[in-house]
């Protein structure tokens, strides 16, 4: 098997699902550490050879019961120090609704609720930076 003599990233998602009707973003409470107990973007880590979006959406069904077709793909996130388990690469996506869904938490979140955009409460990792990526708030 090849060897490679460089140190490689783990490779996450996340997920920025904005209700447009209502002006409010899905969040998740973790279940699990870093941060259990605060809120979050739904997401998780990639699986081997499986397609970011496809880990996207699959970690959002997981932890919120919601199955969204389409996402588009808003950034990469690697700042060192993004995370406190190590170097975490997350691809993050966008997910517009025009329709009222109702999440319910789900393998790793404890509750899933709608936050508005004027309320949000402190955000886990670096997820303030995917909103605001996302140009939602500033």
């Amino acid at each position: 098997m090849y060897q490679y003599d460089y140190p490689r990233p783990a490779l996450s998602t996340d997920a920025v699902v904005h209700d447009v009707l209502e002006n409010r973003i899905l969040l998740i409470k973790r279940k699990n550490p870093p941060f259990e107990e605060k809120w979050a973007l739904p997401g998780g880590f990639v699986e081997e050879y499986e397609l970011p979006l496809d880990a996207c959406r699959r970690e959002l069904k997981e932890e919120t019961n919601l199955d969204l077709p389409e996402g588009k793909m808003l950034g990469v996130f690697a700042e060192k120090g993004r995370d406190p388990r190590g170097w975490m690469v997350s691809v993050a996506f966008y997910f517009s609704l025009k329709e009222q869904l109702s999440p319910r938490a789900g393998s790793d979140s404890s509750e899933a609720e709608w936050f508005p955009l004027s309320g949000l409460p402190e955000l886990a990792f670096d997820h303030l930076k995917m909103v605001q990526t996302a140009g939602l708030i500033e």
